[in-house]
């Protein structure tokens, strides 16, 4: 019996063959000359994750600057396009139908925000743009496989089972409550969590939730306080994170929080300080530092900050790739550039582990998804320790 996922597969590679000759016809005018690539991408830039926006940037232009340096592939170049959502859903919206009706694009890569992802993805496939690599994580994103659409986040319905699973391990009873955004960042992560949790037969303490761009974070904690907590994940972006640990640290309040793939940035300990001292999170790479292991690692290190004179983020990690991503399936499809040619190429490749610190991520005509593994690290004197291997959901 054909699953759900194949059956869905199926039909949308039928609407992808019945779309694609006309499509393919097309490219010459839609985002692809005999010398350029049009990729563009809708980033926060001035709204309250600006500060991974500008990281998502930085990492991409870094990426498509040395491929345009080395001379493109097939005689193209890239263009990149960026437009700003400030993280609100109807600036994105507005974003995607100008990249797809005014600037015309060939393919929109490492869009940021997963409900601004979720509710944009339809404008870009709907248009015949694919929709590449975006920094969301939720399982709308690839399930039920949409032609024209690859994922590398895992969702966080996945990295909740993780945390669960790996939060367990190291003890087994605890009193578990929850602090989530209100949007889908917090809903796919608390199914996640709760998924797990009923395997276990436990359940939620307490489970509260706050408004995204809240700045006040003091009646949630003071509820997580008082109902005893001693683990809470929270489903919480930058700004959020620091406000609720410094909220924590204020009231005396000292469990063990644990994060996702959203709080795992070197801007946590580094704009929190002290009060991010052992919190955790779930993640899919690695950050960076300028004294790491891998001397690739090392030398992609000093190469972005001799540039842009910061130190690369975990968000500059996810530009580059993602543009790495899309890079080398150009390569591989040479000068006969459709879209029907890269998605083909795309399903059928493999990136293996590389000096970012990715799992393996691969794809095919109905797994769009490159990767479920997360693994967990820690902030200790300031710096993200991993104290797990990949762990699958």
């Amino acid at each position: 019996m054909m699953t759900r996922q194949a059956a869905a597969a199926s039909l949308g590679l039928a609407a992808l063959a019945s779309m694609l000759p006309a499509a393919s016809q097309a490219q010459a005018t839609q985002g692809v000359t005999k010398t350029e690539v049009l990729v563009g991408t809708i980033q926060d830039l001035s709204g309250p994750i600006a500060a991974f926006g500008k990281e998502t940037v930085n990492g991409m232009n870094m990426r498509i600057d040395e491929f345009n340096a080395a001379g493109g592939t097939a005689g193209r170049k890239i263009r990149l396009i960026v437009e700003d959502s400030s993280y609100d859903t109807k600036k994105a919206v507005l974003a995607a139908q100008k990249l797809v009706q005014n600037d015309r694009i060939f393919i929109t890569v490492a869009n940021i925000g997963t409900a601004l992802a979720l509710t944009t993805m339809p404008i870009f496939t709907e248009g015949g743009v694919i929709h590449a690599f975006p920094l969301a994580s939720a399982r709308g994103l690839y399930d039920p496989p949409n032609p024209l659409a690859f994922s590398f986040t895992v969702p966080y319905y996945q990295q909740g089972r993780v945390i669960v699973k790996a939060m367990t391990q190291t003890r087994a009873e605890r009193k578990w409550c929850s602090l989530m955004q209100d949007d889908e960042l917090g809903s796919e992560l608390m199914k996640g969590v709760e998924s797990q949790l009923g395997e276990l037969k436990k359940t939620m303490a307490e489970k509260t939730s706050y408004k995204r761009g809240a700045t006040d974070f003091s009646s949630q904690v003071a509820r997580l306080k008082s109902a005893g907590c001693d683990t809470v994940v929270v489903g919480t972006t930058l700004r959020e994170t620091i406000g609720t640990l410094n909220e924590a640290k204020k009231v005396g309040f000292a469990p063990e929080f644990i994060g996702t793939a959203a709080s795992y940035s070197h801007l946590v300990p580094k704009l929190g300080g002290a009060v991010t001292e052992g919190f955790l999170s779930a993640h899919a790479s690695s950050q960076p530092y300028p004294d790491d292991a891998s001397k690739a690692l090392r030398d992609w290190y000093a190469a972005y900050k001799a540039r842009y004179n910061e130190e690369p983020g975990q968000y500059a990690v996810f530009g580059y790739a993602s543009m790495d991503w899309t890079i080398k399936t150009l390569e591989k499809v040479g000068a006969d550039l459709t879209t029907q040619r890269f998605v083909q190429v795309l399903e059928t490749s493999t990136f293996p582990r590389d000096k970012l610190g990715f799992d393996t991520m691969s794809f095919t005509r109905i797994k769009r998804l490159g990767s479920e593994a997360v693994r967990i690290s820690r902030i200790v004197n300031g710096r993200w320790v991993p104290i797990t291997d990949y762990l699958q959901p």
